[in-house]
């Protein structure tokens, strides 16, 4: 078993590492999925891989967790000159059939604008890399054989392209919140590696309700309801997809423009962003605040996701405990120690029935539970302590 490559810890989905100088010869390959309480799954192995000299190697691991697989891509260890940019490409979405890259600087495609034709997943194609001059360019994507700008359902809009630039640019699912494209691209420049977004992205927001003394309650925007985002009671949540920009919001008792429980001028929402908005506090004592959470509801199939967060204003410093159905709860049962007002974490739990607890920190003085919660592979859950109960939302 040999050693975590300097770097390539914890390396999460979209992630990858700088071009890596290691010896050429004979090389194993071990992935290894880390999993719920600290478990390990080599989900890759592979012997024996031949690494020659003065050669540029690619490595990725695709597909789905259940067919997870590496793909190896070799190309000579070349640097383009300073009036042009190599660029290679992989179509990495197992679910998405053959594609055609356009690579141009035309407004609009055609046959001609073609720069790798039903590139098909996992595909290394003779063709590639490709060779361009240096500039400007829109890297649009289509289903192998369709050219016209309503067949495009990727497009990165106008970009600028180094001399000397040496691209390995990757198709992969897109799970990011708002999501329109079917897909995003990593692409790396042997330094770093950067998510490169369709155009036409969104983002989405979630409003939690978590104020024990306010009725329903409605986002607004410059004064207008939001749809979607309305009537939302308490110990609930509503998500909605919004355009990527910046907006001048307030929280309002439904169907009144009065009194502004909450007001947040100047809020932006970035495409692809997934943030998490609640209400908190006391209306009667005039202490409503809102909790932002930049979150991730990427799904896992090997675990369930479960934000805790600590919303109920009247207790103070708790723990946290979670245990299998009817076990019970003890010091040994506590996930979250000293979790103050307004703190949120996230859990990774394996599938499984629970039973959740709030206690006084320190001790098993239990305020609130919530008992045979179900969880599964795959589950993204929000668990949110209030004036009155753990309140549970399973988003995915």
């Amino acid at each position: 078993m040999g050693d975590v490559v300097s770097g390539l810890s914890n390396v999460d989905y979209q992630q990858g590492s700088p071009l890596l100088t290691v010896d050429a010869g004979s090389h194993e390959l071990i992935v290894r999925g880390l999993l719920a309480n600290d478990a390990t799954d080599d989900v890759i192995t592979r012997n024996a891989i031949n690494l020659a000299p003065d050669m540029q190697y690619d490595v990725f691991a695709v597909n789905n967790v259940r067919d997870i697989e590496p793909v190896i891509l070799s190309r000579s260890n070349e640097v383009p000159d300073d009036q042009s940019i190599r660029i290679d490409v992989l179509h990495g979405h197992p679910e998405v059939g053959g594609v055609d890259i356009h690579v141009t600087t035309d407004p609009s495609i055609s046959t001609d604008t073609i720069a790798v034709s039903d590139l098909t997943f996992k595909e290394d194609d003779v063709n590639l890399p490709v060779t361009l001059p240096a500039g400007d360019y829109r890297i649009r994507i289509t289903l192998a054989g369709k050219s016209t700008d309503a067949d495009v359902v990727y497009d990165s809009g106008n970009i600028a392209l180094d001399g000397g630039s040496d691209l390995m640019v990757t198709a992969v699912p897109n799970v990011s919140g708002g999501a329109v494209s079917p897909v995003n691209l990593l692409v790396a420049d042997g330094s770093t590696v950067n998510v490169l977004r369709n155009t036409g992205e969104n983002s989405t927001v979630r409003v939690g309700h978590a104020v024990a003394d306010l009725g329903d309650v409605d986002v607004r925007a410059s004064g207008n309801v939001v749809p979607g985002l309305d009537s939302i009671s308490y110990e609930t949540i509503k998500s909605l997809d919004l355009a990527p920009t910046t907006y001048d919001l307030t929280v309002t008792p439904s169907g009144a423009t009065t009194p502004e429980a909450i007001k947040a001028p100047g809020t932006t929402f970035l495409a692809g962003s997934e943030t998490t908005i609640f209400a908190v506090g006391q209306f009667t004592a005039q202490s409503i605040e809102p909790i932002v959470i930049e979150d991730d509801l990427r799904s896992i199939a090997s675990y369930a996701k479960l934000r805790v967060v600590h919303a109920n204003p009247i207790a103070g410093t708790v723990d946290i405990h979670a245990a299998p159905t009817g076990i019970g709860f003890s010091a040994d049962t506590a996930v979250l120690k000293n979790v103050n007002f307004k703190d949120s974490a996230v859990l990774n739990v394996n599938e499984g029935n629970y039973d959740f607890a709030v206690a006084e920190a320190g001790t098993t003085n239990v305020l609130l539970t919530t008992t045979d919660v179900a969880l599964a592979g795959g589950n993204v859950a929000t668990a949110f302590a209030t004036e009155n109960s753990i309140a549970l939302n399973v988003d995915k």
